[in-house]
């Protein structure tokens, strides 16, 4: 099983629910393209990994949550030993972050310094690193495509304006508005099933696109 990839893809998610959001893209982009994404139990570990079949290669992927933001920097441990170790050694690796910058004023740059410069440092010795930053909250992310949430809550008009300075919180009010509680991780997976992954890749600053590339390029 080891030396069967063509490459290998690590993302390493601050919480759960972009993992769901993450796993759910991969399932579209695998579809539109003509691959397929398999979920498999590696038997040699209790990790999950996810080949993504295409005609003429299969790509590993594997998936690492944090939990806090804070925890980031020190997911290189994994990365290493998890990913780069334990495969083939000349494969090459791009490793996604998955964060939110909690403000729709931070910069990425400030995810460069200190132990983020150090997990940076060590991944791109030989590897690359794609940083897909959301803005402020990943409901600010499946925001982008209102008319698809709102179709989810059986919402008939789009509302104009969402109270809340955050995603997570306009989330929370558009579900009460309808009776309903928002709920995150993998109880928000039939709700980012149901949203258009090709209009949030148009209407957001992540850069999805380039994910694209780089699994079709």
């Amino acid at each position: 099983m080891i030396g069967m990839y063509q490459r290998g893809y690590a993302f390493v998610l601050e919480g759960d629910t972009e993992k769901v959001f993450y796993l759910s893209f991969l399932r579209f982009l695998a579809k539109k393209h003509g691959a397929s994404l398999e979920r498999r139990v590696d038997p040699d570990t209790p990790d999950v990994v996810y080949l993504l079949h295409r005609e003429d290669a299969i790509d590993l992927i594997k998936m690492h949550t944090v939990n806090a933001i804070s925890q980031m920097p020190g997911a290189w441990n994994w990365v290493n030993s998890q990913c780069i170790r334990r495969y083939d050694k000349e494969m090459a690796w791009t490793v996604f972050l998955c964060y939110d910058m909690d403000s729709y004023q931070a910069d990425v740059t400030a995810f460069q310094e200190g132990d983020w410069r150090n997990l940076r440092r060590k991944i791109r010795k030989t590897n690359e690193i794609i940083d897909m930053a959301a803005r402020a909250d990943i409901e600010d992310l499946l925001l982008t495509d209102l008319r698809g949430v709102c179709d989810y809550l059986g919402i008939e008009e789009v509302p104009d304006h969402l109270p809340g300075r955050k995603g997570k919180a306009k989330m929370k009010r558009l579900f009460r508005s309808c009776g309903a509680g928002y709920q995150e991780g993998e109880r928000a997976a039939e709700l980012i099933e149901a949203l258009d992954m090709q209009l949030i890749m148009k209407k957001t600053d992540v850069p999805l696109s380039r994910m694209e590339l780089c699994f079709f390029d």
